[in-house]
């Protein structure tokens, strides 16, 4: 009896100190104000809290709705301090893991922009750009991604720049 009574003992003792759903969501909460005041920069050690974090709640409850909701962040603040896979891992992992989720259209079209702004893979982007279009072409966001595509091709703003205004100076020039 007493061989069974110390691991029953231990394993009530190890439960009952493992944080609560509830109380992890409510740290978790708590980091993402801390962090969204500074979101103009959101510091790596401050973004590397937040998604271990979030990256502990999702394996414990990986099922759980709120994990869907941290997989759709994770990829926000993995884009916004340049993880280029670890965005593109958690907008997959989004969409593989809740295919049926409300955010997995908006993470589908979110990957091109991963792709141009945290990974400057401008191909990789035009790719998920056409693709979403093509999978979504209802969406509000289809439109968004067909002119995100083109822009896609154009030069950079200096150029942009310089050939308007080289066009405006042969207006110009034609005109008088």
């Amino acid at each position: 009896m007493k061989k069974f009574l110390l691991p029953i003992l231990a394993l009530i003792v190890f439960v009952a100190c493992q944080p609560t759903k509830e109380s992890r969501l409510e740290r978790i909460a708590a980091l993402e104000v801390q962090t969204m005041k500074d979101a103009k920069e959101i510091s790596k050690e401050r973004a590397d809290s937040l998604l271990v974090m979030y990256d502990s709640y999702i394996m414990d409850f990986p099922t759980d709705t709120n994990s869907a909701i941290m997989l759709y962040k994770a990829a926000d603040i993995s884009t916004n301090v340049m993880y280029c896979d670890k965005a593109i891992s958690y907008l997959e992992r989004l969409i593989g893991d809740f295919p049926d989720f409300y955010l997995v259209e908006i993470a589908k079209f979110k990957i091109g922009g991963v792709y141009e702004k945290a990974c400057s893979n401008n191909e990789k982007a035009k790719e998920a750009y056409g693709k979403f279009a093509q999978e979504y072409p209802n969406s509000p966001l289809a439109n968004d991604a067909a002119i995100l595509f083109q822009m896609l091709d154009m030069p950079d703003e200096m150029d942009l720049i310089r050939q308007f205004e080289a066009n405006n100076a042969e207006t110009t020039t034609i005109e008088d």
